[in-house]
């Protein structure tokens, strides 16, 4: 669809550095750019952005690739998608190459940006309209929201009507279609009429890192269920990776180097105004490890504030080991009964708010409790399943220093020789260790797939060398698949163009794992430090012709087995001998 010399212009005219840096936060070292990798749990920086060559490389994960790999994977959209992308980042017009059937578009993307923005304009209108918005403004000075806060949170109020944000939004020509895709508007079961989604309810627009709003929450003024309402899932809104008040907190939590994290939209509004800025809190959903990999980019500490009752909340504790899994500094801190933080605010005040966030129970010790009130630990039965609960969080710990540590505490605090804890800790072992021997032993090369993975280093290092390779030792001699499969498109790609650098055959190659391969090539420190191009690649072509020496002696071998076998003459014999003696003469001279 889109001609490969247009997505190499894209390519060199973006700014990787800067597209990045809107996701993640990227500090310079040396000619390049790192960070905490977005797409696994770290506390040191391994996430590379090269921006001579136009590439990322996270040495943590492996995860790699050229700028629409990064979009891709963070958008969640195909390949042709994130060239759009970059595009309109890029300030290149590609409109005409695509297809008017596409479904998704950057442009469409800013048009349904616009609109979500003129709704929440709406919203906050009518909310300070002066009959229609009373009941909210009550409902707001009932829970001691200032006007402060109403203008930071851009909160506003949906009338209670069927149809106002419709008719408000087709006297400019803002089609139903497009308000029913960015979940403002619901489509009648019965006839073609549309009605809108959010009434009678005070309004909290989510926005996004970007302060984009991709969407709304509801909170009902009268007995209308649900009680709280979100926008469904839409092209811009998916509430397992929005965090409420991030784009406002995210600041705070830099400095603070932790955040507070909550249930309720009123409970972050109400921490901000007290001056607690580090506050988020998730949208009527589990914990995931999207949410944390976002935090992760600010702090590594979280406080989960829970409100008396921990059932409110939609995680149960086995699905808060995500904190474990991601190596997250996890505190528990628990409200009194009947308080929820927004009232206890008011009520109590900051300071002793903060007492209770500042006394917060580590997260281990929370797990302790948790178990013990799950089982009768009184009971033999009751308390091996209660010790199980735990150690299975303990070996939910990616780091094994850790994790030890953990499991001398856990016999510590529940009253079991060590020894013995660390004989069930062999069957939690079992499985894992299992799993990744398969892995090592997958990842594995013999000797011919370390030659042909450094050729293809060289082949792409020194264009000039690809000829010599096809013509001297020739791409059928790759034995691994994989790397068979990236020569042949390197040499494609060479032929077409007359070279080809490392992002060309990056984004050359849609087979993730092949991708993976070639950013492991590219960045692998020890090719890196080659500067005798030449003479590496004629070591391979001996290495070659000694193979195939060696592969031709093993046959002419299995040809005598045969003949003396079969009890043929001497004749046949003797020229066999002589092709033998031959090659092993051919490989004594390559070793030579």
């Amino acid at each position: 669809m889109i001609p490969q010399e247009k997505i190499t212009e894209i390519q060199h005219a973006s700014d990787i550095v800067q597209i990045i840096s809107e996701y993640i936060h990227l500090k310079q070292s040396g000619r390049n750019f790192i960070g905490l990798c977005p797409f696994h749990s770290e506390k040191t920086p391994s996430f590379t952005v090269n921006p001579e060559k136009k590439f990322f490389k996270c040495f943590g994960c492996g995860e790699g690739g050229t700028v629409f790999h990064f979009v891709m994977k963070q958008e969640g959209i195909d390949f042709i998608e994130s060239v759009k992308l970059v595009a309109s980042k890029a300030h290149i017009n590609i409109a005409h190459l695509i297809p008017t059937k596409a479904s998704f578009s950057p442009t469409e993307k800013t048009f349904l940006l616009n609109i979500t923005n003129f709704a929440t304009k709406f919203y906050n209108k009518i909310l300070f309209d002066k009959e229609s918005g009373s009941s909210a403004r009550a409902y707001l000075q009932q829970r001691h929201i200032n006007n402060q806060s109403i203008k930071t949170f851009c909160l506003g109020y949906a009338p209670n009507s069927w149809d106002a944000l419709i008719k408000t939004c087709k006297e400019r020509n803002i089609p139903n279609k497009l308000l029913e895709k960015v979940g403002l508007v619901i489509q009648k079961k019965e006839g073609n009429g549309y009605y809108d989604r959010f009434r009678n309810r005070l309004i909290f627009p989510i926005l996004d890192i970007k302060k984009q709003v991709i969407g709304f929450g509801g909170r009902t003024l009268d007995d209308t269920t649900p009680k709280y309402l979100n926008s469904p899932e839409t092209v811009l809104f998916n509430k397992s990776n929005v965090l409420y008040g991030i784009d406002i907190a995210k600041n705070a939590i830099l400095k603070q180097h932790r955040v507070i994290l909550m249930e309720g939209y009123t409970d972050v509004i109400m921490a901000h105004q007290y001056g607690i800025e580090w506050s988020v809190a998730v949208l009527g959903t589990a914990i995931s490890k999207q949410h944390l990999r976002h935090l992760r980019q600010y702090c590594n500490q979280v406080i989960l504030l829970l409100d008396s009752d921990i059932a409110g909340w939609k995680s149960s504790d086995r699905s808060l080991d995500i904190f474990i899994e991601e190596e997250f500094d996890v505190k528990i801190a628990q409200l009194p009964k009947d308080h929820d933080p927004c009232d206890f605010l008011v009520s109590e005040g900051v300071e002793k708010f903060l007492t209770y966030i500042n006394n917060a129970t580590d997260f281990f010790s929370y797990k302790v409790k948790m178990a013990a009130s799950k089982w009768d630990i009184s009971t033999i039965h009751g308390k091996a399943n209660a010790i199980n609960d735990v150690l299975a969080t303990a070996m939910k710990m990616p780091d094994i220093i850790k994790r030890n540590l953990l499991i001398k505490r856990i016999a510590e605090e529940m009253s079991i020789d060590e020894a013995t804890l660390r004989i069930q800790q062999k069957k939690f072992n079992k499985v894992t260790a299992s799993i990744r021997n398969k892995q090592v032993a997958e990842q594995r090369l013999d000797a011919s797939s370390r030659a042909e993975r450094e050729l293809l280093y060289l082949m792409l290092s020194c264009n000039d060398l690809i000829p010599r390779v096809v013509e001297e030792i020739g791409l059928e001699e790759f034995s691994n698949k994989d790397f068979s499969k990236i020569a042949q498109k390197m040499v494609a790609l060479y032929y077409q163009n007359n070279v080809v650098h490392d992002q060309d055959i990056l984004y050359a190659i849609d087979d993730e794992t092949l991708n993976k391969i070639c950013m492991d090539i590219v960045t692998t420190k020890e090719f890196q430090d080659i500067t005798n191009h030449k003479e590496r690649l004629e070591a391979y072509v001996v290495f070659f012709k000694k193979q195939n020496s060696k592969k031709d002696i093993h046959q002419t071998k299995k040809k005598m087995l045969e003949i003396v076998k079969a009890g043929s003459n001497e004749k046949d014999i003797v020229m066999l001998l002589e092709e033998f003696h031959k090659k092993s003469r051919n490989i004594h001279t390559l070793k030579k």
